[in-house]
């Protein structure tokens, strides 16, 4: 009986043999990794969120026209999600001239003007 003995280095009185347990900074480590990992979701979308309403803000200043609001929201959203894709490189200068030349527009009619004039300068 005395041969047999725990990881802690006392006798196994009852001579039943134990399994070697898991180390407690191994188990702290996954769970700290499970943290993180659980916590990075939130902290991304959230700086998507800022970043989106930074684009949004430094657009919509002196806009009146609901149809330019409508498209300079979607387009900073387009950018924030896609922006950084090579994937979309060849979208990326349609909506770029969209939040820029947008901004300050007062009617719709201007609106849907500069819109088309964005779609010609950056063809999709």
């Amino acid at each position: 009986m005395r041969l047999v003995s725990s990881v802690l280095g006392r006798p196994n009185v009852a001579g039943i043999r134990r399994r070697n347990s898991t180390p407690s900074y191994v188990l702290a480590g996954a769970v700290a990794a499970a943290a993180i990992v659980a916590f990075s979701g939130p902290v991304a979308a959230q700086s998507d969120q800022e970043r989106q309403a930074q684009c949004e803000l430094s657009a919509l200043r002196d806009t009146r026209s609901p149809l330019a609001v409508q498209y300079i929201r979607s387009a900073c959203n387009w950018l924030v999600v896609n922006g950084d894709s090579l994937l979309n490189a060849s979208s990326k200068g349609y909506y770029v001239c969209l939040v820029r030349q947008l901004s300050g527009a007062q009617s719709n009619e201007a609106a849907a003007a500069i819109m088309s004039a964005c779609r010609a300068s950056n063809p999709l």
